[in-house]
């Protein structure tokens, strides 16, 4: 039987990688004061800390909705430019999920497509411009390549690619040149530090694949 995640622990899940995010928030705040203004780490601690609440709330039963809300309330506590462009990918791949009390790895990858491809449209920018981007397509393309190994990939493992996948991503942001935002400014001198979005990204992947190995999730 394909691996599935029901809502119970999709919001399991979540509510691991807020806890995780939020206890990571100063060296975000560090990278993001190299290129930005350093308002990283206060967006993802308010964010992900409104998504921890609402997880303590009443949840709807399925899985699409579920990250729908979330991605409202992580855009209500945190209206940044970073804010914006998560929740909407969060709310983007959650409505490709609607109905669906539980989902499929290949579920996943879609949500993932689907919100990669919001981003590009919303954000006026492609991969290679340093920025989240950079980070999530090398985490879809290592989603795609798990599902299609011979023989079953578990929930765990197929996280873990993504997260090592993302964070490759990220760390190859080191040496492009930033196109979009405040970060743009620095031009050239932007050259040789990471972005502080794509590590957000590589962190939120690592803190789900943790999550799942904790939990010995072989299925």
């Amino acid at each position: 039987m394909a691996a599935q995640l029901h809502q119970a622990q999709v919001a399991a899940l979540m509510a691991s990688v807020a806890d995780y995010m939020v206890s990571h928030k100063d060296e975000l705040t560090a990278l993001d004061a190299e290129l930005g203004d350093g308002d990283l780490g206060r967006t993802i601690e308010r964010g992900f800390n409104a998504i921890a609440e609402a997880l303590r709330g009443e949840l709807p039963a399925d899985v699409g909705r579920l990250l729908y809300q979330l991605g409202k309330a992580f855009a209500n506590a945190a209206p940044s430019s970073f804010g914006a462009l998560f929740s909407a990918a969060l709310m983007k791949g959650g409505m490709t999920m609607k109905d669906k009390a539980s989902i499929s790895l290949s579920d996943c990858a879609e949500a993932t497509q689907v919100a990669l491809d919001a981003l590009i449209e919303r954000g006026k920018s492609q991969l290679g411009n340093k920025t989240m981007l950079d980070a999530i397509a090398p985490a879809l393309e290592a989603m795609r390549a798990a599902l299609a190994q011979d023989g079953e990939v578990s929930s765990a493992a197929f996280f873990r690619a993504a997260a090592e996948g993302a964070q490759r991503g990220a760390d190859e942001t080191q040496h492009m040149q930033s196109q979009t935002g405040r970060a743009s400014w620095q031009g050239e001198r932007s050259i040789g530090k990471k972005d502080p979005g794509a590590q957000a990204i590589a962190m939120m992947f690592t803190a789900a694949a943790l999550h799942l190995e904790a939990q010995g999730d072989a299925s």
